[in-house]
Formats: structure tokens, sequence, C-alpha cells
């Protein structure tokens, strides 16, 4: 018995706002429920502001589109996180047991001998790898 705990950093940065539209469609959200979730997460601009109140200065970045990520924070954040790789256990092989839960993810299987645990673990890192680099791949 082994697994895999993978605590995904910065992931909630990596989410690429088409990528999630359609996977909301694809799980049936359509119409005013996917117009919504586009209004949540599409068009947001940022800007960071650094007030020194030593010498009562501020300073401003510009402003700045986000284009990948869900608000961190939020009540739908995670959940929005849990849309976009609820398809990861697809590329998982059927002795693995996936657990997903927001940026962490835990994969859990069963072998005979050490082998077979070896080989298994290496294909599976391989397609998680590949699953994750489609994901995160900046447009």
């Amino acid at each position: 018995m082994g697994g895999i705990f993978c605590g995904l950093t910065k992931v909630f940065d990596c989410v690429d706002h088409d990528i999630l539209i359609s996977k909301i469609e694809k799980y049936g959200i359509i119409g005013k429920g996917k117009e919504l979730f586009q209004s949540y997460i599409k068009d947001r601009y940022l800007r960071v502001l650094i007030d020194n109140k030593t010498n009562h200065n501020t300073a401003a970045s510009n402003w700045a589109m986000i284009k990948l990520a869900v608000p961190q924070g939020s009540v739908l954040g995670p959940a929005l996180l849990v849309l976009y790789i609820k398809d990861l256990p697809a590329v998982i092989n059927q002795k693995a047991i996936p657990v997903l839960f927001a940026d962490n993810t835990s994969i859990l299987f069963t072998c005979n001998n050490f082998m077979e645990f070896h080989v298994n673990i290496e294909t599976l890192l391989g397609n998680v790898n590949m699953w994750f680099k489609k994901k995160t791949s900046f447009h």
C-alpha cells in the first residue's frame, strides 16, 4: 500500500478562466448560472498599493487584468478549484484511489509486490504530471 500526497502550491493562481468556464458548461451549468460564474472570475483587475505611514507616501502599480486565478479567501474559490481539477481522476489508473480536496490531492493505491508498486507509481506520476502541465500552461 502506498500513496502520493500533493500540496498544490499556488494552484489557485494557475486556474485558466477559459478552461474553467468550459468545465462549468460540461458539468451542466449554463445560461444565467454560467454567466454568474463568468462575471465572478473574468474581467477582473488588480493593482498594488503601498502606503508608507512613516513619511506619508503612497505608491501604486498600474492596473492589470487577471487572466489566471480564482479569488482566494472567498467561499466560491475552493469550489471553483474542485470543478477545475475534478477530471484529474480520469488520468489515474484503476488501482489507485484519488482523494481531492481543494488544493490538496492524495492518490492511494495497493500493489502485490515492489516491482508492480514501482511501475504503477512511475506511470501515475507521469500521467499526473502531464495533466498538470496541460492545465497550468500559460496562453
